[in-house]
């Protein structure tokens, strides 16, 4: 933060100045876009503890105490308060911004920011440190030794307890369901709403008091426990026989009860008579309705197995059909075969003889033109002298 010469901080802050550190850290963080990056909380004083008279000496005294506590508990991380007392009731009062991610980039776990867990360390670091920076002695509100600001409203609102457990128990005895025993408390002007989606339930009235009628509530049944040591811390509500859970096992064991303790419907003689013989006939009737279903059974695998035999004799027929008609085919391929080689055969042969009946006719024919030339040369010749 900016610091005045003097060394002291100034009460002039750059918001800018403060968000870019604040960022400084975020960006540090395994994931700079988380959905928390910071927590504010606002810390505001009873006039028992601060009056107002002297603003400014309690200003101080008041940051004092918040920045005390913070470098106790959130040390590690970034912090900006600013103190102010406007408002209706002119409390004084500290606004405080936490930095979620830690200086070295961790963050700081959310259950740290727990508002039960942060006002009882807060009333912790007031109890050994509030007479210190004040001078006067501070008294724990919470402390159950002091004397409470409604201590005279506890009468009517333990009878109103008294007073909703007795109703409760008369109404979930009249009942069987969740939903009867809400329509039913409705009618006593007791309301009901759920919590922890619908595992728990808070219970609504109204009681009249001096000032007027008040409207009132409290829970079926809550304990803070401390996590580490398990202790439990405190106890509230009407106890664990009215939550919705033991309520929901009360019915149902309600319901078996009834069905255990039902007796059975008595049967005349006669009437027993004819149930036996209804179920000796009911199981002669199952016995028949067996043998025809086995019959039946039996008939199915002897219909498959005689289809599954004519299959395979189709598939030997077929087999034997194919076979045929290649040894068939095989033959009249063999049988091509021949008469094309007779007849190339016959006609070679053709051919030969043409080829001797021609040279045969040559011959003949030169022999008759050797006879037609000597003739002529005869007659050319004449008579010898």
């Amino acid at each position: 933060m900016l610091h005045a010469p003097d060394g002291t901080l100034t009460i002039n802050q750059s918001g800018t100045y403060l968000e870019k550190q604040f960022h400084h850290s975020l960006n540090r963080a395994f994931n700079p876009h988380r959905a928390t990056q910071c927590q504010s909380v606002i810390i505001s004083f009873a006039n028992t503890e601060f009056d107002t008279s002297n603003l400014e000496e309690q200003a101080s005294q008041a940051l004092q105490i918040v920045e005390g506590y913070v470098h106790k508990y959130f040390g590690e991380a970034q912090s900006v308060s600013a103190v102010q007392a406007d408002g209706n009731g002119g409390r004084l009062h500290v606004h405080l911004i936490i930095n979620a991610v830690k200086t070295n980039g961790k963050t700081i776990a959310t259950n740290r920011f727990s508002v039960f867990k942060m006002r009882r360390n807060f009333n912790d670091y007031l109890n050994d440190n509030f007479e210190r920076i004040t001078g006067r002695q501070w008294h724990n509100p919470f402390d159950k030794a002091n004397s409470r600001a409604d201590l005279n409203r506890l009468s009517n609102r333990s009878k109103w307890q008294e007073q909703l457990r007795r109703t409760i128990d008369l109404v979930k005895a009249k009942v069987d369901n969740a939903k009867e025993f809400l329509t039913k408390l409705s009618q006593y002007g007791i309301t009901v709403t759920e919590r922890q989606h619908g595992k728990s339930w808070t219970y609504h009235g109204s009681i009249k008091t001096t000032t007027g009628t008040k409207k009132i509530s409290a829970r079926d049944f809550y304990q803070r426990v401390d996590k580490k040591t398990g202790q439990v811390l405190t106890t509230r509500g009407l106890g664990q026989n009215y939550t919705k859970q033991n309520l929901t096992s009360y019915w149902q064991n309600q319901r078996n009860k009834q069905k255990e303790e039902q007796p059975l419907p008595v049967i005349p003689q006669r009437h027993k008579r004819k149930e036996a013989d209804n179920n000796v006939r009911n199981k002669e009737n199952e016995r028949e309705q067996l043998v025809k279903i086995k019959t039946r059974a039996a008939e199915a695998r002897a219909q498959i197995q005689h289809q599954r035999e004519l299959n395979r004799i189709n598939l030997r027929e077929l087999n034997a059909a194919k076979a045929e008609e290649q040894r068939q085919q095989r033959q009249t391929q063999r049988k091509a075969g021949q008469t094309n080689r007779q007849l190339s055969n016959r006609k070679h042969t053709q051919s030969i003889a043409n080829q001797e009946r021609l040279k045969e006719r040559a011959k003949q024919l030169l022999r008759a033109k050797q006879q037609i030339a000597k003739s002529s040369r005869s007659k050319d010749a004449g008579p010898d002298l």
